[in-house]
């Protein structure tokens, strides 16, 4: 009998790193047997109270999920946990659910999943990525409560040690379950880059391919893979010479990183003494420690709205709110703190901030704002006051319009003058920053810089509003969008007009933490660049590596290019 062959296929990458493993098939539970009976009139509050204690167990269960996943320092998959908790209080889950149960007169398990079904139909019409999101979130967290229902259902899948998972979609909160010391990487069929699952494996630092056709892996029955997250690659048999090339390969990847991580403390200079600043972009107070431990030199974006989603009593108090920030400047020590105001809509929990369904859908970032300004007010007047004892900055998400930062700045002056009033302390000259996420913001960027104090480019958003990309896409994973002629003269745009008026200008998006992109962006002139604390040390090793000469002509030529194949044909020669 012939040895097999080894099968290479070619995915979308999503999370770096290399895992040699055993293939794990999860099954779906869509066929999954149910109970179905019809209830009497008596019998209706039982049910109704049946199901209240399995939203309780869902809910404890994933508490103790969050717990462990902040000893791992998981900080994307908490706040990602954090969502999860909030659409158990959701009145589709609660109210709803139980209205159902009572016309319906049918077991809860029967009703439930009916439910989540005319969902579905509803929500496969939406083309809108946040929303398609929101959907594997509802999907995945119906599967835990049916699960408290039917004790006769696996509460947890049990998976061998060294298991590379495969499944058509991963879900969130299995992802987030799973042990780095039984999974070492993951390859799907559906989900993209921007992802939950996606988040969440590269916060625990698993490899991860999506794009790959599960049912030929399943007809080849590997014994052995291999998956390499950098290129996509996935490695059905490899012959014992390919088995020997990645384990070498695996092992020089941890010894570069733990040497990154102890060269974290060093400066982010370039070879010829050009300094820029190297940022996180945080979500949680618990992120604040790796921060520092990776050398970074400020906050470049915190993402106020997942305050709110982990407490919601924050919401509507203004002093609540005071002492988090005050906390969190802190916490930061002599380091500056950029706080992105509540950037909230579409993919969030519309009740969870008190606001209608129709707004929440029609509006996001700033606009949505200036519709609630006592919301608005209640926030800077917070921001204002914790201002006073640390360096916090006001960040304004998704600025399309120059009236937008004007109208924002006239009530950040209403909220001094009510401070004043009220005789607190509180920052005089707040320090005003906008995104630059839109392609008209980009346009008008030289009269968003006149008026504002610094500018930071979202360049997630921005390749979306440009190209008409899905950013739950695979293919958002992929060079070829950031790699675009007119995002790089986006950013060039932007940066010459931010300099123009002596306006500190930084990248937030993922290019930011890119080695093939961060040449590009010293070129093009970008002087902060904010990423997640684990790629920190990456990012001040790629500029210490780079000349800043080098950079300007490497940006001077890519720049006169004109197609994306071209750009990321120069980027990648230039990185090897």
């Amino acid at each position: 009998m012939e040895p097999k062959k080894e099968i290479r296929l070619k995915g979308t990458p999503v999370s770096e790193g290399i895992a040699l493993g055993n293939p794990f098939f999860l099954s779906t539970s869509e066929d999954e047997v149910i109970p179905d009976f019809s209830i009497g009139v008596g019998e209706i509050d039982q049910e109704i109270s049946r199901y209240r204690k399995a939203l309780f167990s869902s809910r404890e269960d994933l508490k103790k999920l969050q717990s462990t996943l902040e000893t791992q320092g998981s900080f994307e998959a908490v706040t990602i946990i954090d969502t999860h908790l909030q659409m158990l209080c959701d009145p589709l889950m609660t109210t709803h659910m139980e209205e159902r149960i009572r016309q319906m007169r049918r077991n809860t398990e029967v009703v439930f999943r009916s439910a989540i079904q005319e969902f579905e139909r509803k929500f496969s019409k939406v083309k809108d990525s946040f929303f398609r999101q929101r959907f594997v979130d509802v999907k995945d967290l119906s599967k835990r409560i049916l699960n408290h229902l039917s004790p006769q259902s696996p509460q947890t899948i049990a998976t061998p040690a060294h298991a590379i998972i495969f499944a058509s979609e991963l879900t969130p909160s299995y992802t987030a379950a799973v042990t780095t010391t039984h999974v070492c990487g993951f390859v799907s069929q559906h989900g993209g880059g921007n992802s939950h699952a996606a988040l969440i494996a590269r916060s625990k630092g698993l490899p991860y391919v999506t794009s790959i056709d599960i049912s030929a892996v399943l007809e080849s029955s590997p014994k052995l893979v291999i998956i390499d997250g950098s290129k996509g690659m996935v490695i059905l048999d490899p012959l014992p010479a390919t088995i020997e090339e990645y384990e070498a390969k695996k092992v020089e990847l941890q010894s570069r990183r733990q040497h990154l991580e102890s060269e974290g403390h060093l400066k982010a200079e370039t070879v010829d003494g050009h300094c820029v600043s190297v940022l996180a972009n945080i979500s949680s107070m618990d992120e604040i420690s790796f921060m520092h431990q990776h050398g970074a030199a400020g906050i470049g974006l915190f993402r106020s709205e997942y305050l709110f989603l982990e407490n919601a009593a924050l919401f509507q108090s203004e002093e609540e709110q005071y002492r988090a920030y005050r906390e969190l400047g802190e916490r930061a020590g002599d380091l500056p703190v950029v706080i992105r105001v509540l950037d909230i809509g579409g993919d969030k929990n519309y009740q969870q901030f008190g606001l209608s369904q129709k707004d929440f859908e029609a509006y996001r970032g700033i606009r949505l704002l200036l519709k609630y300004k006592e919301i608005f007010k209640t926030q800077l007047r917070a921001i204002l006051r914790a201002s006073f004892h640390a360096d916090i900055r006001i960040l304004l998400p998704l600025i399309s319009q120059i009236e937008e930062l004007r109208e924002s700045k006239q009530l950040i002056e209403e909220v001094r003058e009510e401070l004043k009033i009220a005789k607190l302390e509180y920052r005089e000259e707040p320090l005003i920053g906008c995104m630059i996420e839109t392609p008209s913001a980009v346009m008008i960027s030289g009269t968003l810089a006149q008026e504002s104090d610094f500018l930071s480019m979202g360049t997630n958003d921005l390749i979306q509003y440009t190209l008409g990309v899905d950013r739950s896409s695979p293919l958002m994973s992929e060079s070829s969008f950031p790699a675009h002629p007119s995002i790089i003269h986006m950013i060039k745009m932007a940066t010459d007009e931010a300099k123009k008026y002596h306006r500190f200008f930084s990248i937030c998006g993922e290019i930011a933490a890119s080695p093939f992109f961060i040449p590009l962006l010293l070129g093009l002139g970008v002087e902060g660049f904010s990423c997640a604390p684990r790629y920190i040390p990456l990012v001040k090793k790629v500029i210490r590596s780079t000349r800043l000469d080098d950079a300007k002509k490497l940006a001077t030529r890519i720049l006169k290019l004109k197609t994306s194949a071209e750009v990321t044909k120069a980027l990648t020669t230039n990185v090897e």
